[in-house]
């Protein structure tokens, strides 16, 4: 018995030694991440909207996720913001999409770009409409 009860633990301990080896790179490709709060569901659907539209590379995809998940609270609590006018969300909504731009430009190829920039007026023409509606 005391045999069986070495074993057992000898094999808990390697199992645990194999997922503390592996576990950064399931960290790195969100394979064992948290379950996505809204935001977070929101900007990984904005990935994969994006990644189909642009047809964007596994690598490329990898470097735009932590830019979206980095937009997506500055976007979640400027719309919960009570405090300022339709106008002046609007107008940190497009500094905050233009800082995404600019950080998005050097990973995507200029055909990507432009694609992007398509679709961010549509977008921004969109909430126009929305805004109006109101």
């Amino acid at each position: 018995m005391q045999k069986n009860i070495s074993r057992l633990a000898a094999l808990v301990f390697s199992l645990a030694i194999v997922m503390a080896a592996s576990a950064p790179k399931l960290f790195a490709q969100g394979a064992m991440s948290a379950p996505a709060s809204g935001e977070n569901a929101e900007a990984l659907q904005k990935l994969e909207k994006m990644s189909a539209a642009l047809k964007l590379t596994p690598a490329q995809k990898q470097q735009v996720r932590p830019i979206l998940m980095e937009e997506a609270p500055k976007l979640k609590a400027l719309k919960s913001d009570t405090s300022l006018g339709p106008m002046q969300k609007a107008m940190q909504m497009h500094q905050i999409a233009d800082a995404t731009d600019t950080k998005l430009k050097p990973i995507l190829s200029p055909q990507q770009y432009q694609t992007w920039e398509q679709m961010r007026t549509q977008e921004r023409q969109q909430m126009m409409q929305k805004m109006e509606n109101r």
